[in-house]
């Protein structure tokens, strides 16, 4: 877990004190968005040896700006044609998430 913390506030930029709980989310708690988030997942199993397996990057982050109209509308649009699942409400994913990932190697 300590490595996962130190990795965790590296890469999203907060001070090495901050403590981390399992239930912090990285988006509300630590204030992770989509394109952090993308770069943070594309990091995480490369430096833990976790295969991504089935993970679904969508049922946790919103494309960034979808909310903002016009945007909104383009985005939905795509996000049909490209068949990508689009959750209404969408899942925290947690750092005991990611530990468990750890544990797991999945």
């Amino acid at each position: 877990m300590v490595e996962l913390e130190e990795f965790i506030l590296r890469e999203v930029g907060l001070s090495p004190k901050r403590q981390l709980h399992a239930a912090n989310t990285m988006e509300d708690d630590l204030g992770m968005t989509r394109d952090d988030a993308d770069e943070f997942m594309g990091a995480f199993p490369k430096r833990f040896n976790v295969a991504p397996s089935d993970f679904d990057f969508n049922r946790y982050f919103d494309m960034e700006g979808s909310s903002i109209w016009p945007f909104s509308i383009l985005t939905n649009w795509l996000q049909r044609r490209w068949g990508i699942t689009k959750y209404e409400h969408r899942e925290a994913l947690t750092v005991g998430m990611l530990q468990r990932a750890i544990d797991l190697g999945v």
